[in-house]
């Protein structure tokens, strides 16, 4: 009986917070009603710098960006469980808060194209372009732009083969 009512509980905690995320992504202007954002998903950043295409999808992903920067993943894309992609970084120059002054940030839109899928485990840094239909390996490092119909990995990413 204790077991029947846990599910339950269980249940009920589940389905509320599957509701209040998809209520909480209404916010975000740019994220396609088709798109799926799983529960583990952040989404750091202004909500109006954010695109996710129709039919694109995100496992438990990590986007970031500033308000003079951008992520835009195109239409029917796969993106993998712990997923980075990181517009905003910390400036070399000066990447700490300490007596000199504050922290600065580089910002550098980040552009996905259609129809890609991005392997788990996949970091992606500010500035980078990849095309339409780009495979991303699992646990690959991304630090520079790439056209569209590759298959990319790696630490740093590089081509493959042609898709």
């Amino acid at each position: 009986m204790l077991d029947l009512l846990a599910r339950c509980i269980s249940g009920s905690v589940d389905w509320a917070q599957r509701r209040s995320h998809v209520r909480r992504l209404r916010g975000y202007p740019g994220v396609a009603r088709s798109a799926t954002v799983g529960l583990g998903s952040k989404l750091i950043g202004p909500k109006e710098n954010f695109r996710i295409g129709e039919h694109t999808y995100l496992n438990q992903a990590h986007l970031s960006c500033g308000p003079d920067s951008r992520v835009v993943i195109g239409r029917g894309c796969a993106i993998g469980y712990n997923v980075s992609i990181k517009a905003l970084t910390h400036d070399p120059e000066k990447p700490t808060t300490n007596a000199d002054g504050p922290l600065r940030h580089v910002e550098r839109d980040i552009v996905i194209g259609d129809d890609c899928w991005i392997g788990d485990n996949v970091f992606i840094r500010e500035g980078v372009v990849l095309g339409d239909r780009i495979i991303v390996g699992a646990n690959s490092v991304v630090t520079r732009s790439f056209a569209g119909n590759q298959i990319i990995a790696g630490i740093p990413a590089r081509v493959i083969r042609e898709r």
